[in-house]
């Protein structure tokens, strides 16, 4: 196990059985999609999770979803600088960490 595939299925200890085995179903292609991130921004610098989503052909908020997960586990963090996104709005920069 890398530490990209650290985290486990996020299902309520309460959710019927069929949303615990939807979660595990996700775990490699979440596993995939930090990756991708990762190699994306060591690549070209920092991105927004909508730019990140446009430049990987993802769907919207594909990306927003792993990049806190990639924070949790040190390798992003946001920054201060800023960027307008396809919808207009302004969102924060994310980058690799150092190290």
């Amino acid at each position: 196990m890398t530490q990209l595939d650290a985290f486990q299925p996020r299902a309520r200890r309460t959710d019927p059985n069929t949303s615990h085995a939807a979660a595990a179903s996700m775990l490699e292609g979440a596993a995939s999609h930090r990756a991708k991130i990762l190699a994306f921004l060591r690549e070209h610098g920092g991105a927004t999770g909508d730019g990140l989503d446009d430049a990987l052909g993802w769907r919207h908020a594909t990306a927003n979803r792993r990049l806190p997960e990639l924070r949790e586990l040190g390798l992003v963090t946001m920054t201060d600088e800023m960027r307008v996104t396809r919808s207009g709005r302004r969102a924060r920069v994310w980058r690799v960490l150092d190290g």
